[in-house]
């Protein structure tokens, strides 16, 4: 078996193709998630969890909560009321 070496063509950063149009990409959906806080427990512990019972989390009252798209934090923001509704004003933008 004889192995040949495959020569690429240099791709300089000067040569970029067409671009995606972002509004080719405006409907699709995505995973958006506002996390309040995380903390860890042992199995024993979330198995003894009841009605009324409370968990710790890793955050100070007050502080910024976590906007995430697909899992990467995009944003910070606080919540607000909306009707019955929860919401969340955003407050920093970290991917610009």
């Amino acid at each position: 078996m004889e192995i040949k070496k495959v020569l690429f063509p240099d791709l300089s950063e000067g040569e970029t193709g067409q671009k995606i149009n972002q509004k080719a990409l405006g409907d699709i959906p995505v995973q958006v998630t506002v996390e309040l806080g995380r903390t860890q427990m042992t199995l024993r512990d979330v198995l003894d969890l009841a009605e009324g019972g409370i968990i710790e989390l890793d955050r100070l009252a007050g502080e910024p909560l976590d906007l995430k798209v697909g899992g990467q934090l995009i944003a910070q923001g606080e919540v607000v009321a909306i009707d019955d509704s929860y919401g969340l004003r955003i407050t920093n933008v970290l991917l610009k």
